[in-house]
């Protein structure tokens, strides 16, 4: 029997702030994070269940949250050494790592790229102000643009936009506008 495609999801709990939509385990981010010793815990958690998968590929990451983004580079090449180290991969694995607006810099993203992470996928949710201020979001319509504009600087044409559709308050036409800007900004994904 053909065993089906092995992927890996890594949740990172923590974020700016709790949007109060999200029904995902995430929190908001008080003081310091250790990211060293998340990522420690993370790979003895893998350790512990490789017997569940050995003989297998991996071919995907998914790396989600809360907001990822808020580790650094380092962790995060630290993280992807560790799951390589443990762990068959495919040689054209896709790992996604998810990024919020506001919560990236443009040498973040080059940053990532260059540890091994080779798709994001941004929560930009919608590109009109008062649709981000009704669920919460810390970035505004600017900032969702720039983020796109500097996960491509970094490197990335692998970029998933993350759009949601019936918010409070939206009728058709808003919807299809911020569809008609997430389509314009020519990214290989969008998740609606």
């Amino acid at each position: 029997m053909k065993l089906p495609p092995l992927s890996l999801y890594i949740h990172i709990p923590w974020c700016a702030s709790k949007c109060p939509y999200c029904d995902f385990n995430s929190h908001a981010l008080q003081g310091e994070l250790d990211q060293t010793g998340y990522v420690e815990a993370l790979l003895e958690d893998l350790t512990r269940e490789l017997p569940l998968v050995s003989g297998r590929t991996l071919q995907t990451v998914f790396i989600g949250g809360g907001t990822p983004s808020l580790f650094g580079a380092p962790a995060i090449h630290r993280l992807l050494a560790g799951v390589a180290e443990r762990m068959a991969c495919s040689a054209d694995m896709e790992v996604t790592m998810e990024a919020n607006p506001g919560a990236v810099e443009a040498e973040q993203f080059a940053a990532l790229r260059e540890s091994g992470v080779n798709r994001l996928s941004i929560g930009v949710q919608s590109f009109r102000a008062e649709s981000l201020r009704a669920l919460g979001r810390v970035h505004g319509p600017q900032e969702a643009l720039r983020a796109v504009e500097l996960a491509k600087q970094g490197g990335f044409d692998r970029i998933n936009l993350d759009l949601m559709f019936g918010l409070p308050g939206q009728n058709l036409a808003q919807a299809r506008e911020d569809v008609r800007t997430a389509i314009e900004l020519n990214c290989e994904h969008l998740s609606y």
